[in-house]
């Protein structure tokens, strides 16, 4: 994925259709996680994917390990929140609210999750292998937008913790998805012709809220899709760019922590990399579930055994 800076908001990881994150100097708020290979976007891409071999044509490795930027982790585990953000109308596939639900409870414990625990905070406090479905909401409310702009995902953020009492502070995290078809924009790039999805942070009363726009990956599966479906091909799609912007999220909830020396997250560097899949179309399992999800960034990988990883 690349990464891009915008001076918008705090943006941080997109799971793009390219990716991008701001590497020195990262204002962001936000993160796109970028559709495929594009090369960069002149909106402060903050990263390219792994497989590129340089930067631009200049020479600069993509496999170098993430380094610690100083900024706050998810370090005691992170607690996530669906918001399924669906007017009367709105198209989604049956499974696709149950699997994604299914994913954040399965996921804490995991070997997979425990990939991050290498990561930290401060004098060496490490993440610990702990994540939960904090709650999920399904608002009917008309869209405010057309397209859905980011101040708009931020709004409805805020709207969804109103109503159910859920309170922000880094540990907690919002996903905000969008049915079939919605596009949403941020800084000029939009979803499924720039972006898959992005994950950023904001101010709301006083208090840190971390979140991610989260369109709808059936829309442009030739985009966003995954290699295969061991459950349903729409929510199969759409859980392994939450797994992208969850792990990212956690390693680098201010957009100051985790990131490499262009700027790219845990995620970004393995946009494209799922390494072996078995008879049921997965590569993982958790908790006994099967799921297709894109591979990680690994330190302790790097250089010998090879950066991405699923455990």
């Amino acid at each position: 994925m690349k990464r891009i800076v915008l001076t918008v908001v705090a943006v941080a990881s997109l799971f793009a259709v390219t990716t991008a994150h701001a590497g020195a100097g990262r204002i962001a708020r936000s993160t796109l996680d970028r559709l495929g290979k594009t090369t960069h976007m002149q909106l402060s891409l903050h990263a390219l994917e792994r497989n590129d071999k340089d930067l631009l044509g200049l020479g600069v490795p993509i496999d170098v390990p993430l380094q610690y930027g100083g900024g706050p982790v998810e370090q005691s585990g992170s607690v996530n929140y669906a918001i399924f953000w669906e007017p009367p109308g709105s198209v989604v596939s049956g499974l696709y609210h149950g699997l994604i639900q299914r994913y954040f409870q399965d996921v804490g414990g995991s070997a997979f999750y425990g990939l991050m625990t290498q990561y930290y905070q401060g004098s060496q406090q490490h993440i610990v292998n702990a994540s939960s479905l904090g709650g999920s909401w399904t608002d009917t409310r008309a869209f405010t937008a057309s397209p859905l702009q980011d101040a708009d995902i931020r709004a409805e953020v805020v709207h969804a913790m109103s109503a159910n009492g859920w309170s922000g502070g880094i540990g907690h995290q919002f996903f905000v998805f969008t049915p079939k078809g919605v596009n949403s924009c941020m800084g000029g790039s939009c979803s499924f012709s720039t972006y898959c999805a992005y994950h950023g942070h904001f101010a709301s009363g006083g208090t840190d809220v971390l979140y991610a726009s989260m369109p709808y990956a059936g829309t442009n599966l030739a985009g966003c899709g995954a290699p295969s479906a061991p459950n349903d091909t729409d929510s199969d799609a759409e859980i392994s760019i939450v797994s992208h912007e969850h792990f990212e999220t956690v390693t680098d909830p201010d957009l100051d922590a985790w990131y490499d020396i262009l700027g790219l997250e845990i995620g970004d560097k393995c946009r494209v990399e799922y390494g072996t899949i078995d008879g049921q179309g997965a590569n993982v399992h958790l908790n006994g579930h099967p799921y297709i999800v894109q591979e990680e960034y690994s330190n302790r990988a790097f250089p010998v055994l090879g950066a991405c990883a699923l455990s």
